[in-house]
């Protein structure tokens, strides 16, 4: 009988290890936003963060520093600072070799005027979140059918290695359940934490079981165990000015 066993054991792991092993490699190759709107060289243009000289001067001494491009040293003006950081879908510190793309034109726009999503919809009658995994985006419409905000995110990515499972956001149509504040911590991950130790999610906005939006850090691709994270001026915007318990969410389907 044990090599009945071990022939059944054979054939599960025939079916389920390329899907197991297919997860991996797509968590393995993910794939920054900023990449996939460099291909549209007629909207936008693409540069490499590197290494900068920073010039300080105390009386006639001037003295030279090298030091990484950071967003402020490059986009000074906090308008185009926010667009190119939207665009992007990140809001987390530089790092050399990384790619961006900027906007050709930015002149007299804010990041509203990039919007992904359509900026009217037909009517729900309710105030509705939406998320679009694709799109590494979320928006907002009142119940008119009019976009009121919109703003990068970052959903579940398609493997995590340390629950060894897929992380994907589950999709579908949700409601509000539970709204915390700025000091909530998640209860489960890192794996084995507590107090403390736990994740920060300020401003959680749960919409299924242990599934919510809530402000984080976001590299440009989806990367969270399941949430939505955001930048922590939307989650915040969220969570106190639009949100209440039993707003609508859609939560839109992963790309093939």
């Amino acid at each position: 009988m044990a090599w009945l066993r071990r022939i059944f054991f054979l054939a599960i792991m025939l079916v389920f290890y390329p899907v197991l092993y297919n997860l991996k490699a797509n968590s393995q190759a993910t794939r920054p936003y900023s990449e996939i709107l460099c291909g549209d060289t007629v909207n936008f243009y693409c540069i490499t963060i590197g290494d900068t000289i920073i010039k300080t001067q105390n009386g006639t001494t001037v003295t030279e520093k090298k030091a990484l491009e950071t967003w402020e040293l490059l986009w000074p003006d906090e308008t185009e600072r926010k667009i190119v950081m939207v665009i992007n879908r990140t809001n987390m510190r530089l790092k050399k070799g990384q790619i961006l793309a900027v906007p050709c034109d930015m002149a007299n726009k804010t990041f509203m005027d990039f919007s992904p999503f359509p900026s009217q919809i037909e009517a729900p009658t309710e105030k509705m979140l939406v998320f679009d995994p694709g799109l590494l985006a979320w928006a907002a419409y009142n119940p008119t059918g009019i976009l009121v905000r919109w703003g990068p995110a970052a959903g579940g990515r398609d493997y995590c290695p340390d629950i060894a499972r897929s992380c994907r956001t589950k999709t579908g149509t949700f409601r509000i359940i539970r709204i915390k504040g700025p000091d909530y911590r998640s209860g489960r991950y890192p794996v084995g934490c507590s107090g403390s130790r736990c994740a920060r999610m300020p401003f959680a906005m749960f919409f299924q079981d242990n599934y919510a939006f809530h402000a984080g850090d976001l590299p440009g691709y989806n990367a969270s165990h399941g949430c939505v994270r955001l930048f922590y001026s939307d989650a915040k915007w969220l969570n106190q000015e639009f949100v209440q318990i039993g707003t609508k969410v859609v939560i839109f389907p992963y790309p093939d």
